[in-house]
């Protein structure tokens, strides 16, 4: 005999988002000028948002390898622009 189900469901209920229908994020450093001033940039695509800047390469490829790795913002649809560089 098959168990009742606990869940309550109602009408307009939607199942949640599988893995693959979320956007795919990368990130990628990019050199630029500001002034007389060499920075880099952390660029997140497709949203072309600028995540980081450093005066250090170092540290901006260590920020774009572990945000590719780990994917933190993936299922929010990207990082929030409120923290995202200006």
């Amino acid at each position: 005999m098959p168990r009742k189900q606990k869940v309550k469901f109602h009408k307009g209920d939607r199942r949640p988002k599988s893995n693959s229908e979320y956007i795919k994020l990368k990130y990628t450093v990019d050199m630029v000028k500001k002034r007389r001033k060499i920075l880099w940039q952390v660029i997140e695509s497709p949203s072309e948002k600028v995540v980081f800047e450093s005066f250090f390469e170092e540290d901006a490829q260590s920020i774009a390898k572990f945000q590719n790795k780990n994917q933190v913002w993936k299922w929010n649809g990207g990082i929030p622009s409120f923290l995202c560089v200006k």
